[in-house]
């Protein structure tokens, strides 16, 4: 007579099972890109809580790549480790002059994956004038050193302007903004290329970076950096003037950028300007 060994096979089908559910793979857990806080400064609580906030690392002890990488290129110049007794008043200065300024809404969308707090950018011992860069996934702040503290309230003016202008450089090239169509519609009909100091403004055009390709983009963060860093009365008493703005241009591309970030993003861009 044939045996049957059922309660033998019934133990061994059991066994294979559960050794194939403890075998079972499990999900290597995310590592982070970079470890923080990455040192002792003043500084480490706030890196932490917008890292937290936005999924964004704020370092100030960084490589060249992290500074100059932009997935098919590399920048030439290079960024430098932030002096650590330094690091705290330039991140102060980033979140008082930008992030403060901002909706909650338009930070989550645009800010980037790095901000670098660089001591200075340039090439060997030669600081660049503007003392920021922007890649697809990098803001860098070249202001965290000594140098910060010494500003003018004119100078720092100015530099929120140009903070303002690398961010939405950035936003852009990763199209997380756009250049609106309004703002289109009054490009130079001909083109950028005959584009000169002497005519620019009676062109509408307020870009300065004449080293850089002048293009639509390139225009419209200009007026914002522009509008960020100056007073509504210093416009008025200055390139608005009939005289400089002989065309209305300037004030045309002005009231299209006022109104887009307004509507768009709620921003009031002017308001950001006439702050000391």
């Amino acid at each position: 007579m044939k045996r049957t060994y059922l309660i033998p096979v019934l133990l061994l089908t059991t066994a294979l099972f559960a050794c194939q559910k403890e075998a079972k793979l499990q999900a290597t857990p995310e590592q982070p890109a970079y470890t923080l806080p990455q040192g002792h400064t003043a500084a480490d609580d706030s890196i932490i809580a917008i890292h937290k906030k936005y999924g964004t690392y704020v370092l100030y002890r960084f490589s060249q790549g992290d500074f100059g990488y932009d997935y098919t290129t590399m920048r030439k110049d290079s960024a430098f480790n932030a002096n650590p007794a330094y690091v705290d008043t330039t991140l102060r200065f980033f979140r008082q002059q930008l992030m403060a300024l901002y909706p909650e809404s338009f930070l989550k969308k645009t800010m980037p994956f790095r901000v670098l707090l660089a001591a200075y950018i340039g090439s060997g011992d030669t600081r660049h004038a503007d003392g920021f860069a922007s890649t697809s996934g990098t803001l860098t702040i070249g202001w965290a050193d000594s140098t910060l503290l010494g500003k003018t309230p004119a100078e720092l003016k100015n530099m929120r302007g140009l903070l303002h202008y690398y961010y939405w450089e950035r936003a852009i090239r990763t199209e997380a903004v756009v250049v609106p169509p309004a703002f289109m519609a009054l490009t130079p009909a001909a083109g950028y290329n005959n584009i000169h100091a002497g005519n620019r403004y009676a062109e509408g055009v307020v870009s300065d970076v004449y080293e850089k390709l002048l293009n639509p983009a390139r225009d419209y963060i200009s007026f914002i950096r522009v509008i960020a860093g100056t007073s509504a009365e210093t416009l008025e008493a200055g390139i608005f003037r009939p005289q400089v703005d002989k065309k209305g241009l300037l004030r045309k591309k002005y009231n299209v950028v006022i109104s887009h970030l307004k509507s768009t993003y709620g921003i009031d861009l002017q308001a950001i300007g006439n702050l000391p």
